[in-house]
């Protein structure tokens, strides 16, 4: 009977990087080459740049973007990055009983701060937290609201003041 076990026949392949690309798509898999394979393992880390990645590899800078924008790297590029999002978010959410146990802990601190900040965030977060209003009252008028005001001011004759600048001048002189 023969064994359905995927034997990898590159020999350039890392342990790490064959547990890194198990479970994605063979038919994907296989289309890459070893340095393909390296540079993707290098580029998700985040820790190196594109022009580094490409001194390692031994390629130039243009070949890592061209391979980058490969529809075979751009789709096992966001595999990973799902099963690595999904990997962080299920152990964030195994930690929150630890967090919940701790926050308990702190509500019983003898420090009346430590008390009434964590009995603070535990309401927060729990949809509690003080209502916070700001009231703005404010009138707002467009541009063509105020050339109309504009156009409907009328001067009354009748309010008009004729001074003449030297008859002020002269008023002044003369205290």
């Amino acid at each position: 009977m023969e064994d359905n076990k995927i034997v990898s026949l590159n020999t350039d392949e890392t342990p790490e990087q064959e547990s890194l690309f198990s479970g994605l798509p063979q038919e994907v898999v296989d289309k890459l080459t070893p340095a393909k394979m390296r540079m993707i393992s290098m580029y998700l880390t985040g820790m190196y740049s594109q022009g580094h990645i490409a001194k390692v590899i031994g390629v130039s800078a243009n070949t890592i973007r061209a391979w980058l924008m490969s529809d075979e790297v751009q789709t096992l590029i966001s595999i990973m990055q799902e099963k690595e999002f999904n990997l962080i978010e299920s152990r964030l959410k195994s930690m929150r009983y630890k967090a919940l146990d701790t926050m308990d802990d702190l509500l019983d601190s003898p420090i009346d701060q430590v008390r009434y900040n964590a009995s603070k965030d535990i309401l927060d977060r729990t949809g509690h937290k003080p209502q916070q209003t700001i009231k703005v009252d404010k009138t707002v008028t467009n541009i063509e609201q105020q050339l109309k005001q504009l156009a409907d001011f009328n001067i009354d004759e009748d309010n008009i003041v004729d001074v003449d600048v030297d008859d002020i001048v002269e008023l002044i002189k003369n205290g």
